[in-house]
């Protein structure tokens, strides 16, 4: 039997899909059947089943067998506890695939915001509290007791993380507000380890994560050019996808909503349910609209009717890198390298390198406008905030378009401007980091330059793209805030917008790991571990067990922080996906502490 996907500490969480409670009367009722019908249906889950009332005990590993779900038993009686254990073990699922545990029904022994579903047994609807019900189930989760059925509403305030970098702006900061420290563990859950690159994008309750296409260790293999769909309250792998062999996957062309995700390559933006990972509908370059097929930069934002658009750089047939496959045993480091086409030798079949600009309504699939230049516009140099979209021509410009209607509002070309810009490095070492790393950043006031290709910091005005302000040393990474912004890496301070002063020293950032920031703290990697700067009064603290991954970082959404899976395997750091959510109260009535044993 295959075990689950999620390493669980039955108390404290246990890490899995979708959730099942336990309707017992042996009759069949109307809401019985309907749950019934939708948890035959995918995605997998976490199924929570609280009592048999008039079930055999052996209903529990037939419900894991049939739904493929990892089932998780409560129930007061040692009978009943012993009976179902007896079950679990004959059918070889105890411990792997149902996990039993006796204890009151006042209090179901699993974290907060883990369950899919609950089904309460009719003979113990009265002792399990609706607010125990909902405690247990994430937002949007389902529970059944006796003839009433309840879901938990998604709680105000929660973001999502639909752009690789956050959002179109690549500010990495999240708005969201209740994934504030201090913190628990939500889940630890696999994968472990991971090829790079490796990009990630979450909304609606579900992250994605894409894996691309170098393995250097053969435990990263498995996942060569991958697309995970994961419940991001427990863990469970929901769909996986491969993704098309030979596209570079580390650019800005994955974009997640709670209903569906967009994702594009050289042939396509196919719409995929995000539930499902079903096609939809595939959005294609037509003929003549542009030098090729190949989508390079994508962007989701509201129109001007608040509907929204899907604006793209597109492009001719760039590089198309080989699958690197390791037989390397073990953990540790990996060699850095000038790997297939991060060299960006020539603009015309360089990653994410193109001409034309278009706005499609993803609905009826129509282009709205076209912008084409004779340039070659850098797909890492290219951002959107509020119907603006900035864009870098290497050595050439930088301009903005209008969202609205595609015309150009303003091209700069100012040698002081260029020169401060300066030339882009080729990076791809550990102080720096990847070639392949999105460089412009924006706010409504100013455009950002840097990253690990960028000589200098460099700051234009987003209104009309002149130089504002710029200082030697661009390898930071930034985040902008409304009233500061950060810069992390060799050199790494705070600073005041306007007057460009640096208010206080960064504690150094370890190698290349991106930051990212929550509403109140930013992270990146120290030492070893994640750093952890408490934005109220810059201190910093520690975050040992963990290091953020390379690419992506710590991603904050939907309440919670993620960590992993590991491309690199580097020591002192757990392995796989991680979880964290904000304590609040929950410490202070450990399920844990109130089980009780047969």
């Amino acid at each position: 039997m295959t075990k689950p996907s999620c390493i669980v500490a039955l108390g404290t969480l246990l890490a899995a899909g979708a959730i099942w409670a336990w309707q017992a009367s042996a009759a069949e009722t109307p809401v019985r059947a309907q749950a019934k019908s939708e948890a035959a249906q995918p995605p997998r889950g976490l199924g929570v089943m609280v009592g048999l009332g008039g079930e055999p005990a052996e209903s529990v590993p037939q419900r894991a067998a049939q739904t493929g779900w990892v089932i998780y038993f409560q129930s007061p009686s040692v009978e009943e506890v012993q009976r179902v254990r007896q079950a679990a073990e004959a059918a070889g699922v105890l411990g792997t695939r149902v996990f039993v545990d006796r204890g009151p029904m006042a209090r179901i022994h699993l974290a907060d915001n883990l369950a899919d579903a609950v089904w309460v047994a009719s003979s113990a609807a009265d002792r399990v509290h609706e607010a125990e019900v909902l405690r247990v189930l994430r937002p949007e989760g389902t529970g059944y007791l006796a003839k009433r059925r309840v879901t938990k509403p998604v709680p105000a305030g929660v973001d999502d993380w639909s752009h690789p970098f956050h959002g179109p702006d690549n500010n990495p900061q999240s708005r969201d507000q209740l994934a504030r420290a201090p913190y628990r563990t939500q889940f630890l859950a696999e994968p472990l380890f991971c090829p790079m690159p490796e990009v990630t994008v979450a909304a609606g309750g579900r992250v994605f994560k894409a894996f691309g296409h170098i393995a250097h260790k053969a435990n990263q293999n498995p996942m060569l050019n991958t697309l995970l769909a994961i419940n991001g309250y427990n863990g469970m792998i929901l769909w996986r996808r491969g993704l098309r062999e030979g596209f570079m996957i580390h650019r800005n062309t994955m974009i997640a909503t709670p209903e569906v995700l967009y994702l594009a390559d050289d042939q396509s933006c196919k719409v995929l349910d995000a539930q499902t990972g079903q096609v939809r509908a595939e959005i294609v370059v037509p003929p003549g609209a542009a030098d090729g097929p190949v989508w390079k930069w994508m962007a989701l934002e509201r129109g001007p009717q608040g509907q929204p658009v899907l604006y793209a750089l597109v492009g001719a047939a760039e590089v198309r890198p080989k699958t690197v496959r390791s037989d390397v045993p073990g953990l540790g480091h990996w060699p850095w390298g000038m790997w297939e086409g991060h060299e960006y030798a020539d603009p015309r079949t360089n990653f994410a390198f193109g001409r034309t600009f278009l706005a499609i309504d993803p609905q009826t699939r129509k282009i709205l406008w076209r912008h084409a230049e004779e340039a070659y516009i850098d797909g890492r140099g290219v951002c959107m905030k509020n119907g603006r979209i900035y864009y870098y021509a290497p050595g050439q410009f930088l301009a903005c378009l209008d969202g609205r209607d595609g015309q150009v509002l303003w091209k700069r070309s100012d040698p002081e401007l260029l020169e401060a810009i300066g030339r882009t490095g080729r990076a791809q070492n550990p102080t720096e980091g990847y070639a392949t790393t999105s460089y412009l950043k924006c706010t409504d006031k100013y455009v950002f330059f840097a990253g690990p290709q960028r000589p200098n910091l460099v700051v234009a005005s987003a209104n009309d793209g002149k130089l504002v302000w710029s200082r030697r040393g661009g390898n930071l990474h930034l985040i902008l805030r409304d009233d500061v912004f950060y810069g992390v890496g060799p050199g790494g301070a705070k600073f005041r917008y306007d007057t460009w002063e640096t208010l206080a020293p960064l504690p150094n950032r370890r190698s290349c790991t991106r930051a990212t920031a929550s509403v109140d703290s930013v992270f990146y990697r120290a030492a070893e571990g994640t750093m952890q700067i408490v934005t109220a009064d810059d201190h910093a603290q520690h975050l040992a067990p963990m290091r953020p991954p390379c690419q992506d970082g710590v991603v904050v959404a939907g309440g919670m922080l993620y960590w992993g899976p590991w491309m690199c395997g580097c020591p002192l750091s757990f392995y796989g996906h991680v979880a964290l959510a904000h304590a609040g109260k929950a410490q202070e009535a450990s399920p844990a502490a109130a089980r009780t044993q047969p």
